[in-house]
């Protein structure tokens, strides 16, 4: 049973009795209607609250950090929940590089890159308006908002992702100091909200479980909370802003969705889906399930990691992009261009750049004299290196990890000639990258899929305002950062880190901005006379 708990803010637990509904503790998960028919009351007086704040933010991570911190700068009262520990806080914002994308102040230029990133899936005209004029616009967002001087602020001269389309020489990517792959865009983030610990309360182990909603008005009034093995319903009276991450860490939605089986990701282990199973619940429409960032090389790969461990990236010095080494698929043919650089994890195939579909097991095959320059670069950690199966004929190797009977021969004869002609008609992987199989022993090494972040999730508009089936806002409920990112179809570096400062300013300030009162809940009972018989009516 639930307790009120003495918290600021808080009502007491018989704050029902109050009203004259003494046990009339109700959920909004069961739909129950008060024992009354007396209109007067809104939906969420109808309901045992145990406390309430304005706004309640779901996940803290990067879009929520800004999220609560933009509420409670409008002056709401904020509660933000975690489902980690403290110290595992944080999301991919604390795992990823630290770089954001940027327009250089250019709206017009940033706009068309964007626009043509999206293809033939754009997204809606005030979703790209929000995104993409704030991309253009982040060095002086992120100086106002945290006082940090745009002097120390790196523009990094890498180009645009992808070069070709319109406005990219505006596009770079950038960090808020010197360095990156440090978490000190996350530091940032963490510190202004402790900040504000006198207008942001912080619950880690506390998952939320359920968004609670008037049945009526579709309105989202609070959150159910399993505030560590107790479980709370809290009231939201302005707004819920869901910032949970994606679903990299649910297997069976990355099989539903992505067709991926065995994987690693290599962020946060806590992103399993959790906003988007409570938005669906509560409606809402699901938006770029399809769309999912790997890192660079090998169309996104790791090393063979156990299951519930992040993945480690191939790096680009482990030396596999080229010389006498491919990738082949279970059944042991090749199935991608070895030496071409991905765009995280996007590959060029006859005018797209695509998410590559990895077979159901990889193998790195390679023969002595890239084992020793392997070996020598000391790029690929011992305990990795330590799985490669040796033989000393490819026929062996290729019993040894079961290909299909003589496939590997022909894929490493094929290969060879390849080599020696300086032409792979099969992926044209470039002359320079490609060597010839030498000397024995020969080595195989298994490899398996990465996923750096998912970006599906609700359906958004330009105001962060969740969606629902027919396009219509789901009251009082936002999203932010990759629990329904703006990524459609390419992904430009920096994009997601950008995502969050945009949408979490958005969703932090319309999530405080004052409601109007919920409309009164009928609770008369309804007549259900009918004239319609079974067997009466058919019109077979």
């Amino acid at each position: 049973m639930t307790k009120a708990i003495d918290r600021r803010g808080f009502i007491k637990g018989a704050s029902i009795s109050a009203l004259g509904l003494a046990g009339a503790s109700l959920l909004a998960s069961c739909g129950t209607q008060a024992s009354t028919t007396d209109k007067s009351l809104a939906y969420d007086q109808t309901i045992a609250w145990n406390g309430e704040y304005d706004v309640i933010v779901i996940g803290f991570g990067g879009a929520g950090a800004v999220a609560a911190k933009t509420a409670a700068e409008e002056g709401a009262s904020v509660l933000l929940v975690e489902k980690a520990a403290k110290g595992d806080e944080g999301g991919n914002t604390r795992f990823c590089s630290q770089m954001f994308a940027y327009g250089n102040e250019d709206e017009e230029a940033t706009k068309a890159y964007y626009r043509a990133l999206g293809g033939d899936m754009p997204v809606a005209e005030d979703v790209l308006d929000a995104y993409a004029g704030g991309i253009a616009h982040l060095f002086d967002t992120y100086s106002e908002s945290y006082g940090l001087d745009k002097a120390e602020f790196v523009n990094f001269p890498y180009p645009a992702e992808y070069p070709e389309f319109e406005g990219s020489d505006k596009i770079t990517m950038a960090t808020l100091h010197e360095g990156s792959a440090d978490a000190y865009m996350w530091q940032v983030q963490y510190d202004a909200v402790a900040a504000l610990s006198d207008k942001i309360d912080v619950w880690y182990e506390s998952p939320a479980v359920q968004l609670v909603q008037d049945p009526q008005s579709k309105t989202i009034v609070g959150v159910e909370i399993d505030r560590k093995g107790e479980t709370l319903t809290v009231k939201a009276k302005r707004g819920v802003v869901l910032t949970c991450g994606g679903f990299e860490n649910n297997p069976a939605m990355v099989k539903d969705y992505l067709g991926m089986g065995k994987y690693a990701p290599l962020g946060t282990l806590n992103n399993t889906g959790d906003g988007i199973k409570m938005a669906t619940a509560a409606g809402a429409d699901l938006w770029h399930m399809h769309s999912v960032e790997t890192m660079h090389i090998l169309g996104g790969l790791s090393y063979i990691t156990e299951e519930g461990m992040r993945g480690q990236m191939i790096n680009y010095q482990a030396g596999f992009m080229g010389g006498s080494t491919i990738l082949v698929g279970t059944d042991g043919y090749r199935y991608l261009r070895e030496d071409e650089l991905p765009r995280h994890g996007h590959m060029y195939h006859n005018g797209v750049w695509m998410t590559i579909r990895h077979p159901e097991r990889s193998f790195l095959v390679y023969d002595q004299a890239k084992a020793t320059e392997i070996a020598e670069a000391g790029q690929v950690p011992e305990a990795f290196l330590e799985q490669a199966v040796s033989a000393t004929s490819i026929t062996e190797l290729a019993q040894a990890i079961s290909t299909k009977e003589g496939v590997l021969e022909q894929t490493i004869a094929d290969y060879n000639s390849f080599a020696e002609a300086g032409y792979d008609p099969a992926f044209q992987r470039s002359a320079e990258s490609m060597q010839a199989f030498g000397g024995g022993p020969y080595y195989a090494l298994e490899v398996m899929p990465d996923i750096l972040n998912t970006q599906g999730g609700p359906r958004r508009n330009g105001n962060a305002e969740v969606l629902d089936v027919n396009g219509n806002p789901i009251p009082h409920l936002y999203a932010a950062g990759e629990c329904g990112g703006v990524a459609s179809n390419m992904y430009q570096g920096g994009g997601n880190m950008a995502d969050n400062m945009i949408f979490g300013q958005i969703a932090g300030k319309n999530a405080a901005t004052e409601k109007d009162a919920l409309p009164a809940y009928s609770t008369a009972a309804v007549s259900s006379n009918t004239e319609l018989t079974p067997g009466k009516e058919s019109d077979l």
